[in-house]
């Protein structure tokens, strides 16, 4: 977490603002530490050595410690990553109320797709070092341009599958269609014949794996279903939200 662990939590926050370069008096560093204190929730821990604190309370010391700073820009690379998954979740929750609060622009590395759509107002994504789309959460799900970007957002991930393997007429220039779980469902009346290999309850939710002798893939539902692992289906695909991508694994758009 990069703190001094013989210092306190206040010695810690302060230790940025005391740079000659920064001219801050003592209750000016006083009045910026008790500020970001409160804002993390740690102003009890104020007198706490760093070696005191549990791992939750760590990180937000550490994210306070760039917070005091008050920079035109924030860099976060996976602040997050080390925690459980409840203290994530809080924290990620805490980090964008914290960003509206103060207004700032932060630069935020994730491979965590969670905190990416949920903390974003625009995403980048990399492949390589290239920067291949930018973009508002919602057009890179709805509208990714390559398989690669498809696959980044989405859990369960989009399904690809060959446009042959699903006798498609829509777009002659396509090679590959990309599906979302969401956008496939079971009807009695549906196009494609499946097997049920798999069903998880996740929630609210149902992931059904299926297969057949072309094509495999896993559908979502919030509806509540009577079938299960072995059993015969028939599902349909929203062909509205169906994404094609040609022989390079581009979007056509």
């Amino acid at each position: 977490y990069s703190l001094y662990p013989h210092y306190t939590v206040y010695n810690n926050l302060a230790f940025p603002l005391k740079s000659p370069l920064r001219k801050l008096n003592n209750n000016e560093i006083d009045n910026r530490i008790k500020e970001i204190a409160k804002l993390l929730k740690i102003e009890t821990k104020l007198q706490n050595k760093a070696t005191e604190l549990s791992g939750g309370e760590m990180q937000r010391v550490s994210l306070g410690r760039a917070l005091v700073r008050e920079p035109n820009i924030y860099l976060m690379d996976e602040p997050l990553s080390s925690l459980d998954a409840k203290l994530r979740e809080e924290l990620r929750i805490e980090l964008k109320k914290i960003q509206t609060d103060l207004n700032a622009t932060i630069l935020y590395v994730t491979h965590d797709q969670i905190e990416a759509t949920t903390m974003a107002d625009r995403i980048g994504v990399l492949k390589e070092g290239i920067l291949t789309q930018v973009g508002t959460p919602q057009e890179i799900y709805n509208e990714p341009n390559s398989i690669y970007v498809a696959n980044r957002l989405g859990s369960p991930k989009i399904n690809i599958v060959e446009i042959e393997k699903i006798n498609s007429s829509q777009n002659s220039s396509a090679s590959f269609v990309g599906i979302r779980p969401e956008d496939i469902k079971i009807d009695p009346n549906g196009k494609y014949d499946v097997k049920i290999e798999m069903t998880e309850l996740i929630g609210a939710e149902t992931l059904v794996s299926f297969k057949s002798d072309t094509i495999s893939g896993i559908l979502l539902t919030q509806d509540n279903i009577s079938v299960g692992e072995g059993d015969n289906i028939k599902i349909g695909i929203n062909e509205s939200k169906v994404l094609y991508f040609d022989k390079n694994e581009q979007k056509i758009k």
